[in-house]
């Protein structure tokens, strides 16, 4: 049977690799994932496995590592590698850089299945579907093939994948998905970009059987030791039919606390939703506000969303007693300062127990995107190596009024959120440059507010974070 080897630098439990992983193993071949930095991390692996296949999953920016690695392992192994996830889907083109094998577009159970099964028999595999294939200085693009109805078609994620993490993160908590798919059309998402692509080729947005959700969580429970499970759909509970059916049987067969993806709209429908979902279990709920400021939401971000909307679902949540987290952006194309404050005020006003904010970092191939470089936001050649390298450094944009205040109120979001009483103090601090002691503070209220919300163990938790913060120096050193 065919041997596949995925390399990751981050030290974090992936969905897609291990969706990959169960198919592949239920029919008959093998899978390992290694963690490490260099190719130092992975000779011993490369050695004994002698893997058929090295991939990668990637998103946007991480691609550099992967490349990277790749040539390494290709010019030293003489193995060939396979790309898949967020990044060449969206950006096949990523087939032309030298190295670059394979290339799997969309969702990729069943083309890397195909993929190994042809290799297995030693035959060619250039026509598959999902594939683009470079060989020979030429590259065979072939169109995505339709999407699966039934999501329980596929094995549970493969939960052995990691084990290169045990005792490194905190694994209590699991993460595990109820649906695929958005319906909504925010122009800072790929979700449109992902519609598109698959238009006429299936129902987009697609929502598991409840007792397979059910089935998986016991696992998770009893065999992966869970002690809280993630839903980290888009939108936990799209059909509210099968959201109440559900809630009930996961009380009662599972019993473990959970933490879910929201919209306020969606919580301020039903009166009794946000009960609900504390009553059977929820111990966090998450939502987007994104702005402040009602105009950009809706005319600029597409998120349709009321700020009676947000206040009316934030009363219903605080009355369930159910604590909840926010995300929003700052430095958005156009924002002033006044409508970034008024970011921090909605989330003050609405006590929001933990806060997330982000800078605008502008993903190539997204609309907020293309409105930023139409608007003259952004430089003309702004392009996928032009990504600033996380959410929290400073602003991609070129052109922005105020934007060295912005960036210093979004490292002291969550501290005038969580301590209203230095929302004055902090409209000082933000006129003064930049600095490390800024950029400390952030990183210090960051962490302890994803503890918290989370409920990661602390240690663990924090060597993660220390760990993954070397290798961003040692890769900013390099760069």
């Amino acid at each position: 049977m065919a041997k596949l080897l995925f390399l990751q630098d981050l030290e974090y439990e992936f969905l897609g690799p291990m969706y990959v992983s169960s198919m592949l193993k239920k029919h008959g071949h093998k899978v390992l994932m290694r963690v490490g930095s260099g190719l130092k991390d992975f000779r011993s692996t490369l050695g004994s496995f002698k893997p058929d296949f090295v991939a990668f999953s990637i998103m946007s920016g991480s691609h550099h590592w992967a490349l990277n690695m790749a040539r390494e392992v290709k010019r030293e192994y003489g193995i060939a590698n396979i790309f898949g996830g967020p990044h060449p889907t969206y950006f096949p083109d990523f087939i032309q850089e030298e190295g670059v094998d394979i290339i799997v577009r969309g969702e990729g159970e069943r083309a890397c299945l195909e993929l190994m099964d042809r290799f297995d028999k030693n035959e060619d595999y250039l026509e598959l579907k999902n594939l683009w294939v470079s060989r020979n200085n030429r590259v065979f693009k072939n169109e995505l093939r339709c999407l699966d109805d039934d999501l329980d078609l596929y094995p549970f994620a493969d939960r052995e994948l990691y084990l290169d993490l045990n005792g490194k993160i905190d694994l209590s908590v699991r993460n595990i998905i109820a649906s695929r798919g958005c319906p909504w059309h925010c122009t800072f998402c790929f979700n449109d970009s992902m519609r598109e692509l698959y238009n006429d080729k299936g129902k987009y947005v697609r929502i598991r059987q409840i007792d397979k959700v059910i089935e998986e969580s016991i696992y998770l429970r009893d065999t992966a030791k869970a002690r809280i499970l993630y839903f980290v759909d888009d939108v936990f509970g799209l059909n509210s039919k099968w959201l109440y059916e559900f809630l009930p049987k996961f009380k009662e067969k599972v019993g473990l606390p959970f933490i879910c993806l929201v919209r306020a709209d969606e919580i301020c429908r039903n009166d009794k939703y946000a009960s609900y979902l504390a009553d059977c279990g929820c111990v966090l709920a998450c939502f987007g506000i994104e702005s402040g400021d009602e105009h950009i939401r809706g005319k600029i971000l597409n998120k349709n969303l009321t700020n009676d909307e947000i206040y009316k679902a934030a009363q219903r949540l605080h009355a369930a007693g159910l604590k909840f987290r926010t995300f929003n952006i700052l430095g958005l194309p156009g924002e002033t300062l006044e409508e970034a404050i008024s970011t921090v005020k909605i989330n003050i006003d609405i006590k929001t127990d933990y806060p997330w904010c982000s800078i605008f970092l502008p993903f190539p191939g997204t609309k907020l995107t293309e409105y930023a470089k139409n608007a003259g936001y952004l430089n003309s050649d702004y392009n996928m190596d032009s990504l600033a390298r996380s959410f929290y450094a400073k602003s991609s944009l070129s052109s922005h009024p105020n934007i060295n205040q912005i960036q210093n109120l979004q490292s002291f979001f969550q501290t005038a959120v969580l301590w209203p009483w230095t929302f004055g103090i902090i409209k000082l601090l933000i006129r003064l440059p930049r600095n490390i002691f800024f950029t400390l503070w952030f990183g210090l209220v960051y962490f302890v507010v994803c503890v918290k919300s989370e409920k990661r163990g602390f240690f663990r938790t924090f060597y993660f974070a220390l760990r993954n913060y070397q290798r961003l120096m040692k890769k900013d050193k390099k760069e």
